[in-house]
């Protein structure tokens, strides 16, 4: 039988009391509640945007969400883990404070924020899926004991996935910073020294000290380079790019088994939101202004994100004959987490588009 996926047309412009009924719509229509029982402790997963960043979900509009899940006797708190690189969200601390700045608080949405991972990403539970890249995976430890999850996604573009929707998001999202290592370790960048400038920018935000600069340009040493790519989307003058081969499948086929990890320890207690809003030409992840390539859509909801995602892409042909990943990454391929997520169980790429009205 086909997954259904619901949706509702919403424009980021509108105002809030507007979008709020469309949430608080969709959210009933999907039957998202069928997920909570009164007195859980839900999780809902959240991406607070880097400082910089110009195109973040704003918190305000995960506020219906917050009130839904309260009005059904729930407990909810808004999560996100620790990243590799180094910034506001590499530690519970600074990443708490930068939550606050960006409204992702108790004055805003009505939920505290929590950080799932703990103080430096090592709180994590070891899940066994038994797959083909791995037999276990490390997921964040608060997500593994809430008792179900909500996972809101805002889609943009992704260096490496060229599309981060709901899988991105519950994959390398609710990864500890030990997942996201094991992630990203095929992909080593490399530096075209003709269009290094010698700025430094990439040096000094490497998380492993693994860039240094000789002779006024940057040098990547492989043997502690993690490959986050922190270096490839701050540089300004493309100076630095990924080596795109079979490195990029690996890192898409990674992700998705984190992102079973996930579902198989929340069986039937796990719902998504994705938000079409926005649609930046590089991950919230990023610390600058980011580029709006795609015209807002809608809200999409239901329970498998492997269909969720088949319908980002579909919709966009359909409304505007491209997608968020051609846009901005037109040589990857973002269909690659989705077949390999439906070939080991995440979900299916069968299914049904029900709009809300």
């Amino acid at each position: 039988m086909a997954e259904k996926v619901y949706f509702i047309r919403m424009d980021s412009e509108e105002p809030f009391d507007k979008i709020e009924k469309k949430i608080k719509r969709l959210y009933k229509r999907s039957n998202l509640g069928g997920c909570f029982e009164k007195s859980d402790t839900v999780g809902v997963k959240v991406h607070i945007g880097e400082k910089g960043n110009t195109a973040y979900l704003p918190a305000v509009f995960v506020k219906p969400l917050v009130t839904m899940l309260k009005k059904a006797g729930c407990r909810p708190f808004l999560t996100d883990t620790c990243v590799l690189y180094k910034g506001e969200r590499d530690n519970a601390v600074s990443h708490l404070h930068l939550a606050d700045k960006h409204n992702y608080n108790i004055e805003t949405t009505g939920a505290p924020f929590i950080v799932a991972d703990g103080l430096f990403g090592r709180n994590e539970i070891e899940v066994e899926i038994n797959r083909e890249q791995y037999k276990d995976v490390p997921i964040a430890a608060e997500a593994y004991y809430s008792n179900a999850l909500l996972i809101v996604t805002h889609v943009t573009a992704h260096i490496g996935c060229g599309l981060a929707s709901a899988i991105k998001n519950l994959g390398m999202g609710f990864s500890s910073r030990k997942g996201k290592l094991n992630q990203h370790t095929q992909l080593p960048p490399e530096v075209d020294k003709h269009l290094c400038t010698g700025c430094g920018v990439c040096a000094r935000w490497c998380p492993a000290d693994a860039i240094i600069m000789e002779d006024e340009k940057a040098v990547i040493y492989g043997e502690k380079c993690i490959s986050c790519g922190e270096c490839i989307a701050l540089c300004r003058y493309d100076a630095v790019t990924f080596k795109w081969d079979g490195s990029v499948e690996i890192l898409q086929k990674r992700i998705a088994e984190h992102a079973l990890g996930v579902m198989e320890c929340k069986k039937n207690k796990i719902g998504f939101v994705t938000f079409m809003i926005r649609q930046a030409d590089d991950c919230d992840c990023i610390g600058k202004k980011v580029k709006v390539v795609l015209p807002d859509f809608g809200i999409l909801a239901g329970f498998d994100p492997v269909a969720l995602d088949k319908a980002v892409l579909d919709i966009s042909k359909r409304e505007y004959n491209t997608n968020v990943s051609t846009e901005s990454y037109p040589d990857l391929n973002p269909l690659i987490q989705m077949e390999y997520g439906e070939k080991i169980g995440l979900g299916s790429l069968d299914y049904k588009l029900i709009e809300v009205k």
